[in-house]
């Protein structure tokens, strides 16, 4: 008996631990390439946020570009673009609007990726590419008046998403989210973030 309760104990024992090491795999998985950001303010207040939904009715079923892919799959990056360009400008440009404008410009390709060059060549907007998914680089656009768009997970751990950074607010930085209604934080994404990008108007 106290050798059949050994060896089940032995087994538990070595599943627990097979637990633990696919949990930590996946975690480093799930986590490379990203960065833990922290504002490095504690406050900086967002003006009115023109904040869109790309599962808006009006929009959803628009394809992006030439691909399968449509603004209610797989259109929050485009759909922050148009709330980063409205916000600045104080001027309306809906995603499905925009989601127009890049697919005539050919700014994705066959899979509904955004081509950052294509989309600095468009007349009136820059777009910059950050190389590092770096905390003062965020606290440097929204400084200059300019909002950036980050790449997080959903849940922290989830599909991969895009998000507005908008302002700063109780030392967390606020968010608005193409799939949630109000503004969000960061730390619902784990405060961890894998890109950063920049549209902006031209001055």
């Amino acid at each position: 008996m106290n050798r059949v309760w050994k060896k089940r104990k032995w087994f538990i024992v070595c599943m627990l631990i097979g637990a633990a090491v696919t949990v930590t795999a996946v975690l480093f998985l799930r986590l490379r390439g990203s960065v833990a950001v922290k504002p490095g303010r504690v406050s900086l207040p967002p003006g009115e946020v023109s904040a869109y939904h790309q599962d808006d009715v009006a929009w959803a079923q628009d394809l992006l570009g030439k691909s399968r892919f449509t603004m209610e799959s797989s259109g929050c990056l485009v759909t922050c673009i148009a709330s980063a360009v409205s916000t600045e400008t104080d001027k309306a440009v809906t995603p499905g609007a925009l989601n127009t404008v890049f697919s005539e410009k050919n700014v994705y390709d066959s899979a509904g990726n955004i081509q950052w060059a294509a989309v600095d060549a468009i007349d009136g907007l820059t777009a910059v590419v950050c190389p590092d998914a770096a905390q003062a680089d965020i606290d440097a656009w929204l400084a200059a008046g300019h909002y950036p768009i980050v790449r997080v997970r959903m849940h922290g751990l989830g599909s991969f998403h895009y998000v507005l950074i908008v302002g700063i607010e109780d030392g967390a930085y606020l968010c608005m989210d193409p799939l949630k209604s109000g503004l969000t934080s960061l730390s619902d994404y784990q405060n961890r973030v894998y890109a950063v990008r920049v549209v902006h108007c031209d001055s």
